[in-house]
């Protein structure tokens, strides 16, 4: 799963943008409103929401496959003295935190990456682990409705490989399924070019 990203990133330092991404902004608005300190973001890619959450006096852990993005987004929290602390992982391995330790887990895009239908459980299940009792779980998909979706070649049901990147596409359906042990706030249609997704924000049942 790291390859074709250590590819990316290692061509491009900025592939999705300085700024941070219009759904980390909105979170934010949450995390403002309930003093959100301590937060997880799965797949933080090369920063861009992590820095800025950081930016914000948020004490940001991240993960992701990638060492290129971990090694770029660790050098700028240093450049800028920003509370990150980046760390190369797997998460399909259970995450390396002690239960209730987080205020909020945030993830752009991430369960769209090629997980079979038990990684995901498992996935939100360690989630829910993390979280503080009513903590936030803030997470974006690629839609059903992106024009993408069904397009390329198809990896298993609802992944279709598209110009090389393996892509999982999500119905409401299939969020509702996952989001068990969740309460439900609210579920967003968004475009981020060429993305069609899903913006949800729940929160971990006490």
């Amino acid at each position: 799963m790291s390859d074709i990203w250590d590819r990316v990133y290692g061509k491009d330092s900025s592939f999705f943008g300085e700024e941070p991404s219009r759904f980390a902004t909105l979170c934010y608005e949450h995390m403002k409103r309930y003093d959100v300190n301590e937060l997880l973001e799965l797949g933080c890619g090369q920063g861009r929401d992590c820095i800025f959450f950081a930016s914000k006096g948020i004490a940001v852990k991240t993960l992701d496959h990638s060492k290129i993005a971990i090694d770029g987004v660790a050098e700028r929290a240093k450049v800028h003295a920003l509370p990150v602390t980046a760390m190369v992982y797997d998460a399909r391995t259970g995450f390396p935190y002690k239960d209730q330790e987080f205020d909020a887990v945030y993830s752009h895009m991430f369960f769209s990456m090629n997980f079979t239908s038990a990684e995901l459980k498992f996935l939100f299940s360690e989630v829910r682990r993390v979280l503080k009792p009513n903590g936030f779980h803030f997470f974006s998909v690629r839609s059903d409705k992106d024009r993408f979706y069904g397009k390329g070649r198809q990896i298993a049901d609802g992944i279709y490989d598209v110009n090389g990147f393996q892509i999982r596409f999500f119905s409401r359906r299939e969020i509702m399924d996952l989001i068990l042990g969740f309460d439900l706030e609210q579920i967003m249609e968004d475009t981020e070019d060429p993305a069609s997704l899903y913006l949800v924000f729940c929160r971990r049942k006490k």
